[in-house]
Order: structure tokens, then sequence, then C-alpha cells
């Protein structure tokens, strides 16, 4: 009986795997979005959604802009008239009233004090004021059109005429609201150096309390004025 061999086995080593089939582009997982970064879901906007947008930032750059350069404006417009008002108006009531308090000589006095005032002599300069304040009233007003109506903002002639005369009213009221305010300072004031530190910080609030009353205030009143004046659509199913 003769033995028979069988051949031995190939080690398990000499086999090469074979190579994995190559993944298609199209199969290769998308790139996620770094972790704790949830991808936000993309907002298709509409056209009329865009152009109510524009519209609105349009609008309050114009009244963030167009109410702080009238109200400098027609504050500088202002002091010519006060001048003429000090030098006229003012005088008589404090001569009037130096004469009933203190009598003639207190009149006299307060009458030769107040009538250096001179209100020729300072022509030129509240000329200047004047001119000065007429430039930002009409530059402001020209800003305001303009930009709404590059911004698509409807009749921005009528957004701008009103913005401007319901801002002023509501923008005085405030700023007078701010400076009375700030004028209780005084109260707490015992020394004439508090009284200079008092005075000082009241301008500097009150400057800066109107400045940002001023620009609340025209931004939210050129919104109100463009919701006002735009057109309405009919809504076709009615």
């Amino acid at each position: 009986m003769s033995d028979t061999t069988s051949p031995e086995p190939k080690p398990e080593s000499a086999a090469t795997p074979a190579a994995p089939a190559s993944v298609p582009a199209a199969s290769a997982p998308a790139a996620t979005p770094p972790a704790g970064k949830p991808a936000a879901p993309k907002k298709h906007e509409t056209p009329a959604e865009a152009e109510e947008r524009r519209a609105r930032r349009g609008t309050v750059i114009a009244g963030a802009v167009t109410l702080p350069l009238i109200t400098l404006g027609v504050v500088l417009l202002a002091v010519p008239l006060a001048v003429w008002y000090l030098s006229t108006v003012i005088r008589t009531l404090v001569v009037v009233v130096a004469n009933i308090v203190s009598g003639s000589g207190a009149a006299k006095d307060a009458n030769s004090t107040l009538g250096q005032i001179d209100p020729a002599a300072l022509g030129g300069v509240t000329l200047g004021f004047a001119i000065v304040g007429a430039v930002f009233v009409i530059a402001a007003w020209l800003f305001s059109f303009f930009v709404l109506r590059a911004h698509r903002v409807e009749r921005p002639g009528y957004v701008t005429g009103f913005g401007v005369t319901v801002g002023l009213v509501i923008a005085t009221v405030l700023t007078a609201t701010v400076g009375a305010l700030t004028g209780l300072l005084f109260g707490t004031a015992r020394t004439v150096g508090q009284v200079l530190g008092n005075a000082a910080l009241s301008i500097a609030l009150t400057g800066l309390g109107s400045v940002a009353v001023t620009v609340v205030t025209g931004i939210l009143v050129w919104l109100w004025m463009s919701r006002i004046f735009r057109t309405r659509v009919a809504d076709p199913a009615t």
C-alpha cells in the first residue's frame, strides 16, 4: 500500500487580498458641518421681500441722517432771530422788571448794558450762521428725497416733508425733556466748583441725549411716514 502525499496548503500570508472597488465620486458622503454648528436651512427670498427690505433700509438711513441735520440747520437759522430777540424783547422786559423791583437807576444800568448788544455789529456772524443753517436744511432735505427714491420708497417727497414736520415737533419735545432731566444735576451743587462741574456734565449729557433722541426719532418717524404713504394693493380675491 503506497503512501500518497497530498499537496501542502499555501500559507495564508501568501494570499494577496483583492483590491477594493473604487467608490464613485457621486457616492462619496457629503461634507458635514462642524460639531455644534448645525447647518441653517436656506431661505429663498422672494422679490417682493427683497424689495421691502431694501426700501426699509433706505428709510432708516434717510431718517437717521436727515432729522439731525435738519434740526442743526434750524438751530443755526434761529441764531439771527435770537440776537434780535435779545436786543429788543428781552431788553425791554429786563428794563421794565428792573424799574419795578429796584427803581429807575437799576433800569438805566440794565438798559445801558443790554444796549451794547448791537444786532448790526453781529450782522456778519449771524449771516454766516444763517447761510450754514440753510445749507444744512436744503442738503438734508435733498439727501432724504434721493435716498428714498434710490431705494424705491413710494412717494419720497411726501415721506420727507411730513417726516421733517412731525419729526421736528417730536424731537423738540423729547430734547426739552432731556434738558430738564439733566438740569436736575444743579440741585446737588453746593460750591462754585460743583456748579461748574455739573454745568459741564449737564451740557455734555444734554448734547449726547439730544443727538440720540433725534436719530431714533428720525428713524421711527420716517418708517411711520413710509408706511402711511405706501400704496395699498387690493386683494385680488375681493
